[in-house]
């Protein structure tokens, strides 16, 4: 099998979700979600940098009633999987050793995290993360099998990935609305994130665009707001909206850049960090009542100083299943 019909078999399943008969009575309470994130939905063929990304998400819509500050809570768990790769990671174990940017590292974790939306329009989000660093995160099997199953060329380098070490983190995310009043297709949030932890460390700002058919806050697709949402609720059968979300952030540690943090041998190889980089994600949304699909590219500068390109970019498509 290519990557491009690899590529299409996903469309496909994406599109067949979507299409799935939608019942406009029901009102669900919970929701499956499958991220896929992958350099090579760009079309370059060549894994590099942040290579590949695999998420499953459980959100389910707190019993709590809506207060007079909060609309909506929901809570959320979540299991994934993220591979890093240097530039060059073909031909022999030599070449790729001469050339390394990056180092080779995998990081698996799980996680638990709740949304909150206020009747202002404001968004708050915050997660704990447990997860594990290097050989244990299975980013070389992974990886190496995904390349046979579609037929892309061998990799090399795994055996020196950075060195196993467990990692711990927290992070909040923080939307405040511009538009008071927001207007029935525009939505404008402020936007500020941090991340503490051994494995990273970092804080962002910027801002987030809607603009569409989109819903109310807490009943967007975006905030997986669509749970709980009657029929009077709902202002279009279906959602289509697109994104825009640029940042700036500062980094104070990237254990998949630098190593396990408290390791004194983290690996053969580390890099030094880029403590300042933009990242830029933009996308669409198609929500009906039960699923909905996200299409993501993000543009992001590079995380490690020793990086030959200033800039990688990756597609992310997800899929979300809403039931009782």
């Amino acid at each position: 099998m290519s990557i491009k019909a690899f590529f299409i078999c996903w469309l496909f399943l994406f599109s067949s979700a979507l299409s799935y008969a939608q019942d406009d009575s029901a009102v669900y309470n919970k929701e499956l979600s499958i991220i896929t994130e992958n350099d090579n939905y760009n079309f370059t063929l060549k894994d590099r940098y942040y290579s590949n990304g695999f998420f499953i998400r459980f959100n389910w819509l707190s019993n709590k009633p809506a207060n007079d500050r909060v609309l909506k809570t929901i809570h959320r768990t979540e299991a994934g999987q993220m591979i890093f790769n240097p530039f060059y990671n073909r031909r022999s174990v030599d070449t790729v050793l001469k050339t390394m940017d990056r180092p080779f590292a995998g990081w698996l974790y799980a996680s638990y995290g709740q949304t909150k939306i206020f009747r202002n329009n404001d968004v708050l989000q915050f997660d704990a993360v447990i997860g594990i660093l290097g050989p244990a995160a299975l980013g070389k099997q992974i990886q190496t099998g995904y390349h046979k199953l579609v037929r892309l060329y061998s990799i090399y380098g795994w055996d020196y990935q950075l060195q196993n070490e467990t990692g711990i983190n927290a992070s909040v995310q923080y939307y405040r609305s511009l538009l008071r009043n927001q207007p029935a297709h525009v939505s404008l949030h402020a936007v500020g994130k941090a991340i503490v932890g051994n494995t990273f460390t970092n804080a962002s700002a910027g801002f987030l665009f809607k603009a569409g058919l989109k819903e109310a806050e807490e009943h967007t697709a975006y905030w997986s707001g669509r749970m709980g949402q009657t029929n009077e609720k709902g202002q279009h059968k279906t959602e289509a909206f697109l994104f825009l979300e640029p940042v700036l952030m500062a980094q104070a540690y990237n254990a998949t850049v630098q190593g396990g943090l408290f390791r004194s041998d983290k690996g053969l190889y580390t890099s030094p960090l880029n403590p300042f980089l933009y990242q830029i994600k933009t996308g669409a949304v198609l929500s009906g009542k039960k699923t909905s699909l996200s299409i993501i590219y993000t543009f992001k500068q590079r995380e490690a100083a020793s990086m030959m390109k200033q800039m990688e970019v990756f597609g992310a498509f997800a899929v979300a299943v809403r039931f009782r």
